[in-house]
């Protein structure tokens, strides 16, 4: 079972990033943008995105020279409601908060705006982007896809990505909409968490190397694959959104896009602005409409409540915001060795 070490401020863990990442040769400016998008994760409970599972990912990269510190991004194309940037290998957060930025500066100008981004590594949880287009009341989208460990419904071999997608309906704080979801049965990034709890993942996730089913995580880490949810459906999703992320911004496909923690294929982010197509607070009073009447539907058996797209992430942002973020012995180990390694000391827990 996985051993609870304590719990951590999130603006302790916000600082330590923050202190890492500049130690790191990382830009001030880009290292508070890396240090909040994980922060952030953590704190809505999406821990495969946070900072224990992905800083040692990310350090590595760097090491490597997968990740380059200082990028040249480059405005390739460009129109009033498109855009393409490439990112010279930057930090995949850094560049898609870039262009989901430039996305909602455009679509409060001229109603939409589409903006692709290729050539960036590792962009993270797809919901801090969305959850910034809510904030400035556009509806948002973002996309992205990465390497294969994906069979396609009715094969054997790994052939697409995790390739996650988002959207966001902007309402009232904590009443935003916040869908954001991996194509596959689960992200892979969650099973590296089990697997970091020392706990079983649930049945219909992964196959084993060979084919098998397996509910070991560190068999699918051994090089087995993932399924597509929802079966034929979910594997066209899959499909559409390596075309969309990978293929239309000119970067590889999931087959094409390179393994490891802190790679990626393309990003593509669009905001519509809903005062373009209707008055916000008309579109804002049938959404409080819409939904009274699903929070109000009665639960199925087995069911407490029915719960709309990203609540429990809400909620567990309060939770954790309040009372800290959870902290495991495995994890919290292997930040220990990159923190030491780069002169940076570990933050206290609570």
């Amino acid at each position: 079972m996985p051993r609870l070490h304590g719990k951590i401020s999130h603006i302790s863990l916000y600082k330590f990033c923050f202190d890492l990442f500049r130690k790191l040769g990382v830009g001030e400016d880009d290292a508070k943008v890396i240090a909040s998008h994980l922060v952030t994760a953590n704190l809505r409970g999406v821990d495969s995105h946070g900072a224990f599972v992905r800083i040692p990912h990310y350090v590595a990269a760097v090491r490597e020279g997968s990740i380059n510190l200082k990028p040249r991004v480059e405005l390739v194309k460009d129109s009033p409601s498109m855009a393409l940037l490439d990112g010279d290998r930057g930090f995949g957060l850094v560049i898609a908060m870039k262009a989901t930025d430039l996305a909602i500066s455009r679509a409060k100008k001229y109603g939409t705006c589409i903006v692709g981004v290729k050539n960036i590594s590792h962009v993270g949880m797809l919901a801090y982007y969305t959850l910034k287009m809510v904030q400035d009341k556009v509806v948002g989208l973002a996309a992205t896809n990465s390497a294969a460990c994906v069979v396609p419904w009715g094969g054997s071999k790994p052939v697409l990505g995790t390739n996650p997608f988002s959207i966001g309906f902007p309402v009232d704080g904590d009443l935003s909409i916040i869908l954001d979801m991996a194509t596959s049965v689960v992200a892979a990034g969650k099973i590296v968490v089990y697997a970091s709890k020392g706990e079983r993942m649930p049945e219909g996730w992964a196959l084993d190397k060979f084919g098998k089913t397996t509910t070991d995580p560190q068999a699918y880490l051994d090089g087995g694959m993932l399924l597509p949810f929802g079966g034929y459906k979910g594997y066209g999703l899959c499909l559409s959104v390596d075309i969309l992320a990978g293929i239309l911004t000119g970067s590889p496909n999931s087959l094409g896009v390179p393994g490891g923690w802190a790679a990626q294929g393309g990003f593509i982010a669009q905001a519509v602005d809903v005062s373009f197509l209707r008055p916000y607070e008309e579109y804002r009073s049938e959404m409080i409409e819409l939904i009274r009447l699903i929070k109000s539907c009665p639960p199925a058996e087995g069911f407490k409540e029915v719960l709309l797209p990203g609540e429990i992430e809400s909620r567990t942002y309060r939770i954790r915001l309040e009372e800290g973020i959870p902290v495991y012995e495995e994890p919290w180990s292997r930040l220990s060795e990159v923190g030491r390694d780069l002169g940076v000391p570990m933050p206290e827990l609570l």
